[in-house]
């Protein structure tokens, strides 16, 4: 599942942003994808957001991963150390490759049963 983000990602929308989030978690997918490249800034509270995201989905066995090719949100997630807690891709499909990759390592077969893509 692909949550695409827009605009700034701060104090002023982090309550809207994490309902959003919660949302789509709440749908249980295999994976969330966090799309991030119309994100302008990202500050603290969309920091803390996503750390928050993360925390949740671990929670309930979900993956996370950030689509990210933007200075704004690339230099925040590098400074802070993020970027190594989170999967980063340029593209929604490069995030669901890799995630198809992982699960066919895992002895996953796509397309059947509980397996099946979100």
């Amino acid at each position: 599942m692909t949550v695409p983000l827009s605009g700034e990602l701060d104090v002023g929308t982090q309550a809207a942003t994490s309902a959003r989030i919660s949302e789509a978690l709440a749908a249980a997918p295999r994976f969330l994808i966090l799309d991030l490249r119309d994100v302008d800034f990202l500050g603290s509270a969309g920091l803390s957001v996503l750390i928050e995201t993360q925390r949740a989905a671990a929670a309930r066995n979900i993956s996370v991963c950030l689509v990210a090719t933007r200075r704004a949100t690339l230099l925040p997630l590098e400074l802070t150390g993020l970027s190594t807690m989170f999967p980063v891709f340029a593209s929604p499909e490069d995030a669901i490759r890799s995630a198809d990759a992982e699960r066919e390592q895992a002895g996953v077969v796509p397309g059947v049963g509980a397996n099946v893509r979100q």
